[in-house]
């Protein structure tokens, strides 16, 4: 049951409310100046006789504001705090969207009062995904204060992951004000750098705990060292016998590309009898190898991280309930340019392929195949999306940790089109697709020859029969098959000598 009254603003309380600001604009109190509160506030009176704002906040303040004498007032039975501000929310949602601020405060609240997130989700329409980001987001105070500051609900979230770890905070919070389009691959990034470290602990901690000293100089790893530290792989014994990890007394850790290695050395093998056979390493890296090798391991580590990201972008474009504009252009310029890569995604990668249609990776050998059948035998299979779902697997699928130093024109066209969809190109995949241009050393001119048959005039005629296509069509599919296995065989040396050259 509601009675409307004529109540003066100023004696109305307003309890707490979901908009973290008023918002009263000029325009807005403007017009209540000039027409007064046309549609009436709703509030109850409790006990004591006070008269309590439900909605209508804007309005009240404003009317106060303008000093206004009463307002109309839908005076109502009392509300469960709950319901009032889930009811709020809503109401606000429709006349002017919340900011996410707004909206964590007010699940806050609600789950102050003893409401469950899944609650919450029901009584405000949210996503219950969006409803525990915000409140994670406020159990964290810098979390809260990025957000209140203007931060993404979905950037706080991530400040929230790295709650404690002051460095990547301001990591983040740099990209998040000078280069938003880059915050993901700089959280994964970040994401990646937590990670690593934290199996090297972890490694470390095995080796010690074996009694094992740990060794965090990596000098010994380089060809020209000349120290007693020396990996038990190169050592034999003094009768020219094989060592073991058992033998070593200390460990280096390091990461590589395929994870965590330990290397097991001898802290002084001379002194304890070993030998080290073949030729001592001489000659020493200069401070431009030095610094090439730097920029290697950089662009590895930022490589691992933007393929996390740019995976789960192409995992969004194909949840989408329509394929992304020109898709279908797209398949057929790859069958078309990139044969290799296409027929690749379709035979030999339909494991990942299924992985980016239903988000969920097989666990046993050919399970992707068969859940891509099952996924296009559906009466409502979204048959566009399917196919590019399968031509992307083969250019995924395709590059590999060192494509950003020789990538070639499928990755290239690969990365382009993604940037087309609205994926936000990383630091390093921008090699790729904006590379430095290469400047040709000069050459002295030489007099061309005369051409063999020349015509009575003097000029001569153009070869018709071998034009230039290099412009017009990619690399022989072929060849680049070949040198792209031949990569991915020399990968794993290459590597380990990388990190072992580079400080």
């Amino acid at each position: 049951m509601s009675v409307l009254e004529q109540i003066n603003p100023a004696t109305l309380t307003i309890d707490a409310n979901v908009r973290a600001e008023a918002q009263l604009d000029k325009a807005f109190l403007s017009s209540v100046k000039e027409h007064g509160v046309i549609q009436p506030v709703v509030a109850h009176r409790i006990e004591d006789g006070t008269v309590h704002v439900l909605y209508g906040q804007r309005r009240t303040l404003a009317a106060v504001e303008n000093n206004l004498d009463t307002i109309p007032v839908y005076v109502v039975d009392s509300l469960t705090e709950a319901d009032r501000l889930a009811k709020q929310i809503v109401e606000n949602d429709q006349r002017r969207e919340l900011t996410d601020n707004d909206r964590a405060e007010a699940f806050h609240q609600l789950s102050l009062l003893g409401v469950s997130a899944t609650q919450i989700a029901r009584k405000t329409g949210a996503k219950k995904t969006v409803v525990d980001a915000a409140l994670k987001v406020r159990s964290d105070d810098t979390a809260t204060a990025f957000l209140a500051a203007g931060m993404t609900l979905d950037m706080a979230a991530v400040i929230e992951e790295f709650a404690g770890d002051t460095e990547a905070i301001e990591k983040l919070e740099a990209a998040a004000k000078q280069a938003p389009q880059s915050f993901d691959h700089t959280a994964q990034r970040l994401r990646d750098d937590r990670k690593r470290e934290a199996a090297i602990a972890a490694a470390k901690a095995e080796a010690e705990a074996a009694g094992l000293a740990i060794i965090e100089d990596s000098a010994f790893t380089h060809y020209d060292y000349k120290g007693p530290i020396a990996d038990i792989t190169d050592l034999r014994t003094a009768t020219g016998e094989r060592l073991t990890a058992e033998d070593a007394n200390a460990a280096y850790v390091r990461s590589t590309y395929s994870g965590v290695a330990t290397a097991y050395v001898n802290t002084d093998w001379k002194a304890a009898g070993l030998t080290k056979p073949g030729a001592p390493r001489a000659g020493k890296m200069t401070e431009e190898e030095k610094a090439e090798r730097r920029t290697v391991i950089e662009n590895n580590k930022a490589w691992d991280a933007a393929e996390v990201v740019r995976i789960e972008f192409v995992k969004g474009l194909l949840k989408a309930k329509t394929a992304p504009k020109n898709a279908l252009r797209f398949v057929v310029q790859a069958m078309a340019s990139h044969s290799y890569t296409v027929a690749k995604g379709l035979n030999d990668e339909s494991d990942f392929a299924a992985e980016l249609l239903t988000g969920k990776a097989t666990e046993t050998r050919f399970g992707g195949s068969r859940e891509l059948v099952k996924i296009a035998s559906r009466p409502t299979a979204r048959h566009e999306t399917n196919i590019l779902a399968m031509v992307l697997a083969g250019f995924e699928k395709g590059t590999y940790r060192q494509s950003w130093r020789d990538g070639g024109a499928s990755t290239k066209f690969y990365l382009t089109q993604l940037a087309t969809w609205g994926y936000n190109l990383s630091d390093v995949e921008r090699l790729i697709t904006h590379p430095a241009p290469k400047v040709a050393p000069e050459a002295a001119p030489e007099e061309a020859p005369a051409p063999e048959d020349a015509p009575e005039d003097g000029t001569s005629e153009p070869d018709t029969e071998q034009a230039d296509t290099e412009d017009i069509y990619p690399a022989d599919e072929a060849e680049e098959a070949e040198a792209f296995e031949d990569i991915r065989e020399m990968e794993e040396g290459m590597i380990a000598e990388e990190y072992a050259a580079a400080e």
